[in-house]
This record gives C-alpha cells, sequence and structure tokens, in this order.
C-alpha cells in the first residue's frame, strides 16, 4: 500500500474554489483504479490548510493517478495555493490496526 500525504495552504478568498474543485477531484480520483481511499480534512490550528490524504494499492496506481489528472487539476486549481503544497509518498510494508497496536503495547480498550 502506498500513502500519499499532502499539505495545502490556500489563500482565504479562493477557499470556495478550493473546495469545489476538491469535491470534483476526490469523486474522480476515489473511482480510478487502485484508489483504496481519499480524504480532505482541514487543519483546525491554521485555517485554510488542508491535509488530503490517499491511499492506493501500489506505487503504479499513484503513476498512472499523476498520469491521468495532475495536469489538469493544477489548471482548475488555478492560483488558489497560498504557498506550494507539499507532498509525501509512504511505500508501506505493514499496516496494523489500533487493537493489534494496543495488544502488543499490553493494553486493551
Amino acid at each position: 500500500m502506498v500513502l500519499q500525504i499532502v499539505r495545502a495552504s490556500i489563500k482565504p478568498e479562493q477557499r470556495e474554489h478550493w473546495l469545489e474543485v476538491m469535491r470534483d477531484n476526490a469523486a474522480r480520483t476515489r473511482a480510478e483504479e487502485g484508489c483504496e481511499s481519499y480524504r480532505i480534512a482541514e487543519d483546525l490550528e491554521a485555517p485554510n490548510t488542508f491535509v488530503i490524504i490517499e491511499e492506493w494499492a501500489d506505487l503504479d496506481a499513484v503513476y498512472r493517478h499523476f498520469r491521468n489528472q495532475f495536469e489538469a487539476l493544477m489548471a482548475a486549481l488555478g492560483d488558489v495555493f497560498a504557498a506550494p503544497p507539499e507532498a509525501w509518498f509512504h511505500d508501506l510494508a505493514a499496516t496494523l490496526t489500533l487493537d493489534e497496536v494496543l495488544a502488543k503495547a499490553g493494553l486493551t480498550r
């Protein structure tokens, strides 16, 4: 599994445009082969800063996603960014549930 995390700060006056474009992008991305999850959240301590978390089956799915959507997404967003977005891609070897981690820590819920 690949976990993609994006942090984007947007101009306050561009908020509604950002939300409209990202709603459309979320729907299109979720429909792509290999997309397992796509979520957007706003940072509670930094208004107009959003975190996008995407889960992909593998890096090939991420590469297809970028080839299919990146240029169109950037064109649709236009001048919304207050600063360049940051992105990280984590190629994960294992994923544990909270219950599994608690059990390994000797704790229970």
